[in-house]
C-alpha cells in the first residue's frame, strides 16, 4: 500500500511539474499587461483587472496566422498521405513479398533511421535548390516522401496478418495490387491510423527543414511564422506566448483524442513476429 501511494505522489508530481509552463502560457496569453512587464517569479493565476483578448487582438493584427496554418495544414495532410501509401506498400513487400535480398534491403532501411538529419541537410538543401523547388511546399514534401520508421511500423504490423488470408484471394485470381487495396490496407486500419497520427505530430512540429527552405512569409509555416516573429525587434512576452499557444493548440486537441494511437505507436513492433 505505501508503495502504491509513493509512486501515485510520484506520477502526480511529475503531471504537475510538466504541466506548469503550458499553464503560464494559457496565463500569460489573456494577461493585457505582459507585454509591458515580465513577472517574476511568473504569475500562475489570473488577476482581476488584467485579463482579456489585448494579446490575441495584437497577434492575429501583426502577423497572418491563418495563412501560416493553411500552409502547414497542407504539407501535413500531402506528407501523411504520401506516406502512407509509400510505407504500406513498402511495409507489405517486406513482410509479404518473397524477392532476392529482402532482408538486407530491410536492414539498409532501419540504418538510415540512425542517419541525423544534420547530416545530410546541405545536400538535400543543394539538390532542392538546383531543382527550383526552394522556397515551395514541394521542398519539404518531396523528402518525405518515405518514412523509414513507416516502413517498419508497417512491415511489423503487416507480419501479423494471416497468410491464408493472402493465399485465399491469390487462388481466387486476385493480383497483388488488388490484395494490397481491398485485403491489406483494410485489415491495416490500426497501423494506418497509428502513422498518420506520428507522422502528424512530427510534420506540425517540424522547425529545422522549413525554416532552411522557406523564406516568403506567404510560404511559412506555423512553426517558422512562430520563429520568425519571436525575432522582430523588441519581444512582447503577451504575444508571443499568445502565437505559441495558437501554434501547440492543434497538437495539444490532437494527443487528446487520438492518445491511444500515440502510445500504441511507441509499442508496435515490440514483440517479434
Amino acid at each position: 500500500m505505501g508503495n502504491k501511494i509513493f509512486r501515485f505522489t510520484v506520477l502526480v508530481s511529475g503531471v504537475i511539474v510538466m504541466c506548469i509552463p503550458f499553464w503560464w502560457m494559457l496565463v500569460t496569453a489573456f494577461d493585457e499587461t505582459a507585454n509591458s512587464t515580465v513577472r517574476i517569479p511568473p504569475s500562475l493565476w489570473f488577476h482581476e483587472g488584467h485579463t482579456g483578448l489585448l494579446n490575441f487582438k495584437n497577434t492575429l493584427g501583426t502577423i497572418p496566422i491563418l495563412r501560416y496554418y493553411f500552409n502547414s495544414i497542407f504539407i501535413t495532410v500531402s506528407v501523411v498521405a504520401v506516406q502512407l501509401l509509400s510505407c504500406s506498400m513498402a511495409g507489405y513487400a517486406f513482410a509479404k513479398g518473397h524477392f532476392p535480398g529482402k532482408n538486407k534491403i530491410f536492414l539498409i532501411v532501419l540504418a538510415t533511421m540512425m542517419v541525423p538529419f544534420q547530416l545530410y541537410m546541405i545536400p538535400l538543401y543543394l539538390l532542392m535548390n538546383k531543382a527550383g523547388l526552394v522556397n515551395t511546399p514541394l521542398a519539404i514534401i518531396l523528402p518525405s516522401l518515405q518514412s523509414a520508421y513507416g516502413i517498419f511500423l508497417m512491415t511489423q504490423y503487416m507480419k501479423s496478418l494471416p497468410e491464408a488470408i493472402l493465399e485465399s484471394a491469390r487462388i481466387e485470381g486476385a493480383g497483388e495490387f488488388r490484395i494490397f487495396f481491398t485485403i491489406i490496407l483494410p485489415l491495416s486500419k490500426p497501423a494506418l491510423a497509428t502513422l498518420a497520427v506520428l507522422t502528424t505530430l512530427s510534420c506540425w512540429n517540424d522547425f529545422l527543414w522549413p525554416y532552411l527552405v522557406l523564406f516568403k512569409e506567404s510560404q511559412y509555416t506555423i512553426t517558422v511564422g512562430v520563429s520568425m516573429f519571436q525575432q522582430q525587434g523588441v519581444v512582447a512576452v503577451g504575444n508571443v506566448v499568445v502565437v505559441s499557444l495558437l501554434a501547440i493548440a492543434p497538437v495539444i486537441v490532437l494527443y487528446l483524442f487520438l492518445q491511444r494511437y500515440i502510445i500504441s505507436g511507441i509499442t508496435m513492433g515490440a514483440t517479434k513476429h
